[in-house]
C-alpha cells in the first residue's frame, strides 16, 4: 500500500475508497500494538510471577477471549478512522495549528475528557438494562492483557465513539489524537495485564493516576474503580475500592499482599449481580 494512497484520505474531497484505505491502516496499527504489547506483558509476567495481583485466581480462558478481538478492533478502528476523516474533510472543528503548547494542551484536555467519558459510560454499562452488553467482559474475573478486547460490539462502540465525537467539540490536532489512541491501546492492555509491574506513588493518594491494580480490582470486585487513566472520578463518587491505595503501596515496597484486602459487604459481587450492586 503506497504512502500516497494512505495520505489521500487527508485531502479535502477524498472519497469512501480513501476512507476504506484509512480504516485498513488503522486496523493494521491496532493489531500491531496488540501483538507487540501482548508479547511484552507475556514476557514480563513470566519473569515476575510475584507481581500478580490476584494470586488466588488464574484465567485459563485467555486465548479463547481473543475470539472477540476482531469485532472489538474493527469497531474501535471505525470510530477512530471516522474521527480523523471527519476532521480532514473539514466536517469537524478546525484543529489548532500544532505547536509546542497547543499539542500537549489539547492532548491533556482530550485525555481528561476521555476519562470522564469512560467513567460514566462504564457506570451506565453496570446498570441492569445495559449489563447484558458488559457482562461478557466481566467473565474475565482475573484479567490478562488479552482481556482488553474481550467485549461486545455495543460496549466497544459506546467506549470508542469518543474518538469520533471529540473532533466536533475540541480543536485537537490529529497527531495528538493519534498519540492518545496509541496510549489508550497500550494503557488498556496494561490495566488488564493482571500483574503490577509499575507501582508508583503517582498511582495512589494524593496523586490522581490509576494503575494495573486499579482496574484489576474492578474485575475482581465489580462495584469499584470505573475510570481509565485517573482515579479522580472514583474518589469523588465514592466508587474507589477501599483497599486500593494500600495495595499499590504494598507493590511499591516489593511486598505485594497475598490477597487484596477484602470488602466485607456481604453482597454477591458476581457479574450477574454487578448491575444491582453499583453505588447509586
Amino acid at each position: 500500500m503506497e504512502l500516497e494512497t494512505v495520505l489521500r484520505a487527508m485531502t479535502p474531497g477524498a472519497g469512501w475508497l480513501d476512507f476504506a484505505v484509512l480504516l485498513a491502516v488503522v486496523i493494521a496499527a491496532i493489531v500491531a500494538i496488540l501483538l507487540g504489547t501482548g508479547l511484552f506483558f507475556e514476557v514480563m509476567n513470566a519473569r515476575h510471577p510475584e507481581r500478580k495481583v490476584q494470586k488466588n485466581r488464574v484465567n485459563r480462558r485467555k486465548w479463547r477471549e481473543l475470539a472477540y478481538a476482531p469485532g472489538s478492533i474493527f469497531t474501535l478502528s471505525l470510530c477512530f478512522a471516522a474521527g480523523l476523516f471527519a476532521q480532514w474533510q473539514g466536517w469537524a472543528l478546525t484543529p489548532l495549528p500544532l505547536s509546542w503548547w497547543s499539542g500537549p494542551l489539547m492532548l491533556l484536555i482530550s485525555v481528561l475528557l476521555y476519562d470522564t467519558w469512560f467513567y460514566w459510560v462504564h457506570r451506565l454499562l453496570h446498570l441492569r438494562p445495559m449489563m447484558r452488553f458488559h457482562a461478557l467482559h466481566h467473565t474475565s474475573v482475573s484479567p490478562t492483557c488479552w482481556t482488553n478486547h474481550h467485549e461486545t460490539i455495543v460496549e466497544a462502540l459506546l467506549n470508542q465513539l469518543f474518538y469520533f465525537v471529540i473532533v466536533f467539540v475540541l480543536p485537537i490536532p490529529w497527531p495528538m489524537l493519534v498519540a492518545q489512541k496509541i496510549y489508550d491501546q497500550i494503557s488498556g492492555m496494561l490495566g488488564h495485564a493482571g500483574y503490577e509491574h509499575f507501582a508508583s506513588p503517582l498511582a495512589r493518594a494524593p496523586w490522581p493516576l490509576a494503575s494495573t491494580v486499579f482496574h484489576d480490582q474492578h474485575h475482581g470486585h465489580f462495584r469499584y474503580n470505573f475510570a481509565h487513566t485517573f482515579s479522580v472520578w472514583d474518589r469523588m463518587m465514592g466508587t474507589l475500592y477501599p483497599g486500593y491505595d494500600a495495595t499499590v503501596e504494598a507493590f511499591e515496597r516489593g511486598a505485594p499482599p497475598a490477597e487484596a484486602p477484602a470488602v466485607r459487604s456481604g453482597r454477591d459481587t458476581s457479574p450477574r449481580r454487578a448491575a444491582d450492586s453499583v453505588p447509586k
